[in-house]
């Protein structure tokens, strides 16, 4: 509907913003999930049927917010996408004033931001200025094509070095300036209270967990000097896993990066990282051993690795490093979501390429430029294949007919889920990159995204980062997210410090915490010969740090039964100092076990 017709609908339209409606104070996600808008949160809603040529028909305005930011809903029914291809614009008249601002729709608006332009301009006295989605704290989702899209502003946003909500109300109007609907002009008044957001620690909840991330790099990032090279130093420290995806390794081989990570994460005694690269910018790389290795789809940026996680879960565990096509190519990226899920329907089933044990857990992530068409993330998730006749049947990639299981990762404080942003762009930021799982073969526990521009000072502290690290070292942000795998533990049992076993006897720890050394008792009963284990066996000490792993031996006792101490002075197998936290002391022989737990402080 051109400008010029929206005055005919002004009589009609004032009646509907004559009142403030309802105030909503909601923890809302920025997901494209939409489940956290309830129908309470309406605030306006426009007859079916009344589209232009573009097909766009709103039915409804939601709007709610919370003390940081305001969020608004809107659904389109014609599938479009949020960021280009149509001309989707809101507009915030930010005094209720139609004499002031831009005249349009029915408002006078102080913001107006149009949608597929990726632009904005504020409207005051002073005259029209640019504006960029940064400044305004614009976060939009779904990323990928979609009929409905959710939208965050920040409350204390200043366009133009002035506050874009001055007052404790406004009036907001979406159009489809393409001759198309109209839903609004609604009044909204803010609603008191802060929703405040649950901290996410980053903390494995079990040191048994198996810690993946996924991180593009951004152009070798990796092996960058200076200021990116600290700031990506305090993440890979922060985030701590055993096993990384990474993307956009361009010039560099896997004995590179095993080289580099080592100068980032240091290997204690009886540990390494084993890599492989097998296209052109994807590495993994693990704490486990690499049993075996697939490129999925030669000149795609699809690499499988089968990593061996025992003893500390009795399974294998197959990960995938991907990195899709950018941008425009939704055909590009159509074609890897097909080969990826006919690789897993191959694995799953006996002949082909590969065969995985039943049940043997999956994790898929990495940097999947999900921008355009929403059809590539579904066949991620569902199994629908769009090409049957080159990647053949569909299949759903769990092993028990289900979809994949996608990890939330949330911000660790703030209900925000992008992992992509650059200032610089045009581009909002966005959620390109994914871990998905079988839920069937794995559970999902601590998760999070290290997007260190959301977090706050007392959570930055804790996990020893700096404000502008995440912009430092990448325009992407590290997914972090914790396993425990079906197969259960079959290694060090952190959580036990008492007798696993029936055989083997923890006595005393003692300091306990300690500063320079601890002695741990252990008693192991006598056995004849016909037993478990003989008199004459050696008794053996390792220490391990809270992750499981191996810190240092300490000196092995040959007389089996009887009372064992170990003595340990906070060292590694080296003799250097270790930083202080909890470690285990396990004492074992004939492959029975016991273990205690130590503080040390420094």
């Amino acid at each position: 509907m051109p400008l010029s017709q929206y005055s005919a609908r002004l009589a009609i339209i004032l009646a509907s913003v004559a009142s403030p409606a309802t105030a909503e104070n909601l923890p809302v996600q920025i997901d494209g999930a939409y489940g956290d808008w309830p129908p309470s949160a309406v605030i306006a809603t426009d007859p079916a049927g009344d589209d232009g040529s573009s097909g766009i028909d709103f039915t409804e305005l939601s709007i709610a917010n919370d003390g940081d930011r305001l969020f608004f809903r809107f659904d389109t029914t014609q599938e479009v996408q949020g960021d280009e291809g149509q001309n989707l614009v809101f507009a915030i008249d930010s005094d209720r004033n139609p004499g002031t601002g831009l005249a349009f729709a029915g408002i006078g608006a102080e913001l107006v931001w149009r949608l597929g332009d990726r632009e904005g301009t504020f409207h005051d006295g002073g005259g029209t200025t640019p504006v960029e989605h940064w400044e305004i704290g614009l976060v939009l989702a779904a990323t990928v094509s979609d009929q409905q899209f959710e939208l965050a502003l920040d409350r204390e946003a200043e366009p133009s070095g002035q506050s874009l909500f001055p007052n404790a109300d406004f009036d907001l109007v979406v159009v489809d300036d393409d001759n198309g609907d109209t839903i609004g002009p609604a009044t909204y008044e803010f609603a008191a209270g802060e929703q405040p957001v649950v901290s996410t620690p980053f903390a494995r909840d079990d040191a048994n967990h198996v810690r993946v991330v996924a991180y593009n790099v951004e152009n070798n990032g990796l092996f960058e000097t200076g200021s990116r090279e600290d700031a990506l130093s305090r993440i890979l420290t922060a985030s701590d896993p055993d096993v990384f995806l990474f993307c956009e390794i361009w010039d560099h081989s896997a004995a590179e990066t095993e080289t580099r990570l080592e100068f980032f994460l240091p290997s204690s005694g009886g540990e390494s990282w084993n890599a492989v690269k097998l296209d052109a910018g994807n590495v993994i790389v693990s704490r486990f051993p690499i049993l075996n290795t697939w490129e999925i789809l030669p000149g795609s940026r699809l690499t499988a690795a089968l990593v061996d996680p025992r003893p500390r879960y009795d399974t294998d565990l197959l990960v995938i490093a991907n990195h899709w096509s950018c941008c425009t190519a939704d055909d590009n990226r159509q074609t890897q979501a097909d080969a990826l899920i006919a690789f897993l329907r191959d694995a799953k089933t006996s002949g082909g390429e590969i065969d995985l044990a039943p049940d043997t857990p999956i994790i898929a992530g990495g940097d999947f430029n999900l921008v355009g068409l929403r059809r590539q993330l579904e066949t991620l998730t569902t199994g629908d294949i769009e090409d049957n006749g080159t990647w053949g049947p569909d299949d759903a990639p769990d092993w028990d007919g289900s979809e994949f299981d996608v990890v939330p990762n949330r911000h660790p404080d703030a209900r925000l889920t992008y992992t992509w942003r650059r200032d610089s762009s045009s581009f909002y930021p966005g959620k390109l990159d994914y871990i998905c799982f079988t839920g069937a073969a794995a559970q999902l526990h601590n998760n999070f995204t290290i997007e260190t521009r959301t977090m706050t000072p007392a959570s930055l502290a804790a996990a020893g980062l700096q404000p502008l690290d995440t912009e430092v070292a990448s325009d992407h942000a590290a997914l972090v997210a914790d396993f425990s795998l079906d197969g259960g533990t079959s290694g060090l049992d952190l959580d036990n410090e008492s007798d696993r076993t029936g055989h083997i006897r923890l006595r005393d720890v003692t300091p306990n915490p300690f500063r320079k050394r601890s002695v741990a008792t252990f008693e192991v009963p006598a056995v004849a010969n016909g037993g478990h284990y003989s008199g004459s066996n050696i008794v053996e000490g390792a220490v391990f740090d809270s992750r499981g792993r191996f810190v240092t031996a300490v000196e092995s006792q040959t007389v089996g039964a009887g009372i064992h101490r170990f003595e340990w002075s906070g060292v590694d197998g080296r003799g250097h100092e270790v930083a202080p936290g909890i470690f285990y002391l396990r004492c074992q022989v004939s492959g029975y076990s016991a273990s205690a737990k130590m503080t040390l402080l420094r």
